[in-house]
């Protein structure tokens, strides 16, 4: 089992909502599953909501049902509101719906901008970068705009060590190192955009893997070559004769009735036991 589900080929890190299909050939079914996460705006919102039922008065009809509580209003089953519905040729027909009593009445829900995108305030945008700076402890995070791009000739390692050690030895006194406290980058003006893999994906699942999975597939799949590269020809054939075997006895070609068993078995015997051995040196 260890053997068929060997780790093989690169880690995929990071989760997309992008569909890999050209969009002129997208498939429904493909696609069904995709979709964006949006900021929605909702009036009244909860905040509102709360204030109003903890300090709002309330006002009965004469069912004794609650039509209002401070500037929130209630349906008592008789009123409607403006409505979509699809028609009979599949287009979006407005209509009067009916709403049923409690139901509140006057609420809307618009979407404003897809999460992650341009849309932020500048207050969230301060909330979401002082997060990150009282999450990693450091400085409180800047946006610093990008120069103007000087162009010239690119030196190569050697040249810039050259030119550094030229530089040092025509300064007579060199100045006063001032080491700072960590900071965050300043390249973009919302920091959360240099972590990927805090950013949301497809359906709200998280984004790339953790650092130290990431790390602990690299080295299994490094463990794993070295393992195999251990095993002789003999065992590796028989290893993989099992992927595709329907009993033992198709591990010893040429062999038939009990002494195919016998020699498939003795076979897959040893060459679990050389892969078990190879695997647990190499774990060392």
């Amino acid at each position: 089992m260890e053997y068929r589900n060997r780790p093989e080929g690169d880690p995929m890190p990071v989760k997309t909502n992008w569909s890999v299909v050209p969009a002129n050939d997208n498939n429904p079914e493909e696609i069904a599953d995709f979709g964006f996460e949006r900021d929605l705006r909702i009036t009244p919102s909860v905040q509102e909501i709360m204030r109003h039922a903890a300090t709002g008065d309330e006002e009965r009809n004469d069912k004794n049902q609650i039509v209002r509580i401070g500037k929130l209003r209630f349906s008592d089953g008789t009123q409607t509101e403006k409505a979509f519905t699809l028609g009979p040729d599949g287009s979006a027909v407005q209509y009067d719906r009916r709403m049923p009593a409690g139901a509140m009445l006057g609420t809307r829900e618009k979407a404003e901008t897809q999460l992650g995108g341009k849309g932020y305030t500048q207050a969230q945008n301060e909330q979401s970068n002082l997060y990150f700076a009282a999450m990693l402890g450091t400085i409180e995070p800047r946006y610093v705009k990008r120069g103007k791009r000087k162009n010239g000739r690119s030196l190569s390692a050697d040249e810039s060590r050259a030119e550094l050690a030229k530089a040092v030895a025509n300064t007579k006194a060199m100045p006063k190192i001032t080491k700072l406290r960590p900071g965050l980058p300043c390249g973009g003006e919302r920091v959360a955009d240099s972590f990927v893999g805090m950013r949301k994906g497809k359906k709200g699942e998280s984004g790339a893997m953790m650092w130290q999975d990431m790390c602990s597939a690299i080295v299994d799949r490094e463990i794993w070559e070295e393992t195999l590269a251990a095993l002789n020809d003999e065992d590796r054939a028989t290893l993989d004769a099992t992927m595709a075997a329907r009993s033992v006895r198709d591990l010893a070609p040429g062999k038939r009735g009990g002494n195919a068993y016998i020699a498939g078995s003795t076979a897959l015997s040893a060459a679990n036991d050389n892969l078990t051995r190879n695997l647990k040196r190499a774990y060392r």
